[in-house]
């Protein structure tokens, strides 16, 4: 069964099922081998200061069910809520099928999936400075 392979910079940290991890001092890799572990590069998390509009919004909310699986479970109407509004800011039938892969992720609590999905939809939201927000 192959794992997912992490190549980890200098210091870079990594959130796995809520825990912080610091790599040491030297490039490395490490392989994650349980297929449902939680993995979040902290230089891929967004901050408050970060969210400008509906795909960042849904990203950070999941980012925080995703961090904190003790809350997980109450965000999901949150996320769902926020999937809405992208839908609803016209994200396009191009993003049609994100939006639509991301509630698929919702339904199974797979937040790392939702962040995957949306991270070009926050991308493309941050360089546009985030004007098609639709709260």
């Amino acid at each position: 069964m192959p794992g997912l392979a992490l190549k980890l910079a200098p210091r870079e940290q990594v959130l796995i099922n809520g825990v912080v991890v610091e790599n040491g001092p030297r490039r490395t890799q490490i392989v994650i081998m349980t297929e449902d572990a939680a993995i979040l590069r902290l230089r891929e998390a967004l901050s408050a200061e970060d969210v400008i509009g509906p795909a960042s919004r849904t990203y950070f909310a999941a980012q925080q069910a995703l961090s904190d699986p003790s809350v997980g479970s109450s965000m999901m109407g949150e996320i769902t809520q926020h999937l809405d509004a992208l839908e609803r800011a016209g994200a396009g039938a191009s993003n049609a099928s994100v939006i639509e892969g991301a509630r698929t992720a919702l339904q199974a609590s797979n937040y790392y999936r939702i962040m995957r999905l949306l991270k070009q939809l926050v991308e493309a939201e941050a360089n546009s400075g985030g004007a098609s927000d639709a709260s």
